[in-house]
């Protein structure tokens, strides 16, 4: 059983609880999800059940044990005798170089004989799907792969306990569907594993018979997923609900929307021809690629795990250099632009956005771009970029953006790519860790680009943001071969049924 009792917890230099007298019970057995906006207490409620952070008030205990007293660390990735987690951002819990090592850690703390332990690492990685990953270097996975790998490595555990913090954010279709069989035969396998996942995902709460709502660090909603997501008034109050986007008001600020430097050469068009990539001592992922993306318009870019979509999204972006072909940069005229010319004009916000934060404040990143292309903001710009993206610029202009939620990091990396008037947008897994709230400002966001006249790229699993979105989508497929598909065909047709979510799965209002 999981308890807390009057539960309070501060971070560090914060004013207001992330957790606020919270009180609950989970018992033996049970499976639970647990829902609430971008920056609710849903993560920090998961570390204080893993023993990570300890309650500033009152009393939690896990299995019969206080949480005070410590629970005796087996794995480095958060992994306990009886509570095993997995969190969003699989990077986090990676404590070995290789794959087949990661998955044999916490073996090995139990010093499992080795015959045995590597027919059961084996059998795990089978079971996940990622028995040919064994070999590879967990640096050079894609996002999707690390998660199934952090994965396989708690898995192999058999915790009693299991906390999973938005485990299939990065997964693609058959990567979730994968992850919903595990889950069932681990409960098949062990009728008293305590199930505690937090989701943005309408689709995957409703598998569970209870859902929990947080609403600023404390229990709002406590009950089956049908009764509390039927209530349309409490999923708008809470973020969890994406909203009529008719009644999304959303203003670009001024910088955004005008030519920042006019006179200037400002990029129209990326054109890939012949391009091959390849990652250092690793296998080529892209061959002999072609494609344009051009202002004004917006490209899907689907692919299973692993198909090397991040990876294009770089080479667009120029921050990795093609093996071999050509990659040119290419204004109204057709001319093509040195590398000076096109300085903060193609942008991209990573899949994991905290890679790209490196300063002391939220409002030291949206100013920096724009300062490091000797521009300055005018006052008050700053505040119009947090209101673009749903922060508060009151409560979060001064705040670290290390200690943000991933859905609020992720707001932040919007604007602050976006701070530097770029032309063309690349934007990576951008709803991954948004809650309802969140993706319905991403969607209205996405279109106001479009009628500033950006390019965009957006690269997803989520099939209402790509159906929704999209002119035209391009598939990556496992020959390094790029499809071009109409967004209907991407939703509707089974051939693709592994690469996106069906539409209309999360609750999205259009």
């Amino acid at each position: 059983m999981i308890k807390l009792e009057h539960i309070s917890y501060w971070y560090p230099d914060s004013r207001d609880p992330a957790i606020c007298d919270l009180s609950l019970e989970i018992d033996e057995g049970e499976s639970v999800c647990v829902m609430g906006r971008n920056g609710s207490g849903k993560s920090t409620l998961v570390k204080l059940i893993a023993g990570f952070i300890k309650p500033t008030r009152g009393q939690l205990s896990v299995n019969g044990e206080l949480e005070n007293s410590g629970l005796p660390a087996i794995h480095g990735g958060g992994m306990t005798e009886s509570v095993g987690i997995i969190f969003q951002n699989p990077d986090n819990q990676m404590v070995a170089t290789q794959v087949e090592k990661e998955i044999a850690f916490a073996l090995e703390n139990r010093a499992v004989p080795l015959a045995e332990m590597k027919v059961t690492v084996r059998q795990t990685a089978r079971q996940f799907g990622i028995e040919h990953l064994l070999p590879r270097m967990t640096s050079e996975l894609s996002g999707g792969e690390k998660q199934r790998v952090a994965l396989a490595s708690v898995m192999v555990q058999q915790p009693s306990v299991l906390l999973l913090d938005e485990p299939d954010s990065y997964l693609d279709q058959a990567g979730r569907l994968l992850l919903e069989t595990e889950l069932n035969r681990l409960h098949d396998y062990n009728h008293s594993l305590i199930e505690l996942r937090i989701t943005q995902s309408i689709e995957s709460a409703r598998c569970y018979e209870r859902l929990i709502v947080l609403d600023r660090g404390t229990v709002v909603a406590d009950g089956t997923p049908d009764k509390i997501l039927a209530d349309r008034a409490l999923g708008t109050r809470t973020g969890l609900l994406v909203p009529d986007l008719s009644k999304v008001n959303l203003a670009l600020p001024d910088t955004l929307g005008a030519d920042p430097e006019p006179g200037s050469s400002r990029v129209a068009k990326i054109a890939l021809t012949q391009i091959n990539f390849g990652w250092p001592m690793a296998e080529r992922i892209l061959c002999n690629l072609n494609l344009s993306l051009c202002v004004g318009e917006t490209i899907g870019l689907v692919g299973h795990t692993g198909s090397g979509k991040s990876s294009l999204g770089m080479l667009l972006a120029g921050l990795v250099k093609p093996t071999d072909g050509v990659r040119n940069y290419l204004d109204a005229d057709g001319a093509t632009l040195a590398t000076n010319q096109i300085r903060g004009q193609i942008v991209l916000v990573l899949q994991q956005p905290e890679r790209q934060f490196f300063l002391d404040s939220c409002s030291e990143e949206i100013a920096f771009g724009p300062s490091n292309l000797d521009r300055v903001l005018p006052e008050g710009e700053i505040d119009k970029y947090f209101t673009m993206v749903g922060l508060n610029p009151v409560r979060y202009a001064e705040r670290d953006p290390f200690t943000l939620s991933a859905g609020e990091k992720r707001r932040l990396a919007f604007a602050a790519v976006l701070s530097m008037a770029p032309s063309i947008v690349i934007f990576d897994e951008p709803t991954a860790g948004l809650d309802g709230e969140g993706v319905g400002r991403f969607l209205a966001l996405s279109h106001r680009l479009r009628e500033a006249g950006l390019g965009q790229m957006i690269i997803s699993h989520d099939g209402d943001v790509i159906s929704s979105l999209a002119d035209r989508v391009l598939y990556l497929n496992d020959q390094n071969e790029l499809i071009e598909l109409t967004p209907q065909t991407l939703v509707n047709d089974p051939d693709f049924a592994g690469l996106v979510s069906r539409p209309s799965v999360r609750g999205y209002v259009s």
